[in-house]
């Protein structure tokens, strides 16, 4: 697959993801269907951890979440990650637009990847 004939995926910048991973398509398919594979139970963990009050935790997977965006060029689901992140930071619960922005941009570029590459 050529730089060119990479699909476009709703919610990522797939040239800046390109540039990103050295203009190499396989790579930046690996990396996306890796970021699927990790993040595709997110929400589910993290609702247990806010849950159970454990903000630090939460905080630390929010903040994976916010840096492996950026890798593959969601920048606006990195820019909720980043929203999130500062009140678990600061050992409180976020309010639910806070999270409900984070949940719908995470769907949105899972659901991408998924279209993007189905197997």
């Amino acid at each position: 697959m050529s730089t060119s004939n990479f699909p476009q995926i709703p919610g990522i910048d797939t040239e800046d993801g390109l540039l990103r991973m050295m203009n190499k398509p396989s790579l930046y398919e690996k990396v996306l269907r890796d970021f699927h594979t990790r993040f595709i139970n997110e929400m589910a963990q993290l609702q247990a951890l806010l849950d159970s009050a454990n903000y630090d935790e939460a905080a630390h997977r929010v903040h994976s979440a916010k840096g492996l965006a950026g890798t593959i060029g969601a920048g606006d689901l990195q820019d909720a990650a980043r929203q999130l992140e500062t009140p678990l930071r600061g050992g409180q619960a976020p309010d639910a637009d806070q999270l409900g922005c984070f949940a719908a941009e995470l769907a949105r570029v899972l659901q991408g990847i998924r279209q993007a590459f189905p197997d």
